[in-house]
């Protein structure tokens, strides 16, 4: 990629990683549930529908379906996911979510599109919505063609500050947590 890439040509071959990736793990990448450990804290909020962002193989909303809540999983290179759309550009109406979850995801961002993803959260999202999300602080431990996947390497401060400027962070546990902002 050179130094004069467009955004959109960057975008592309951060996507173009993923697909070879899944193609050569046999569809494994991205088959984990990095949200299995909030679903509690989800479904105590008792969302009627949760919109998980990069959600990968979709493995969080199959297990939210099968405990009664429905949602969508948006990622914008797993053909697992219920809508194939980058996070900062999600095809869903205004204010449909009661939560709307990423697990480790955000930092798989090029670090233009964190903001505009973070606000397409917010839009998609009720008034009084919930939010829980995690980030990984560290590079990945798996490369793309000698690239790491994670281009937004920020300490947790820097997410947590992010993530503030759409709602009120409550909990900066394991989970970032909190409700966004009406």
């Amino acid at each position: 990629m050179t130094a004069s890439a467009t955004i959109d040509e960057r975008r592309e071959a951060e996507r173009q990683k993923y697909l070879a990736l899944q193609a050569r793990s046999g569809g494994r990448y991205g088959g984990s549930n990095h949200g299995r450990r909030a679903i509690v804290s989800v479904l105590l909020r008792q969302p009627r529908f949760v919109v998980d962002f990069g959600c990968g193989s979709n493995a969080f909303i199959r297990e939210l379906r099968r405990r009664g809540t429905d949602g969508l999983g948006i990622d914008f290179a797993d053909d697992r996911a219920d809508i194939l759309a980058p996070m900062h550009a999600v095809p869903l109406a205004v204010a449909i979510a009661d939560v709307v979850t990423s697990f480790d995801a955000l930092e798989h961002l090029l670090p233009e599109d964190v903001d505009p993803a973070l606000a397409e959260m917010r839009r998609v999202a009720r008034a009084g919505a919930a939010f829980v999300i995690s980030v990984s602080t560290r590079p990945s431990r798996i490369t793309a063609d000698g690239e790491n996947l994670h281009p937004t390497v920020r300490p947790r401060a820097w997410w947590i500050e992010r993530i503030g400027r759409i709602g009120h962070v409550e909990r900066p546990g394991p989970y970032i947590e909190g409700v966004l902002h009406a």
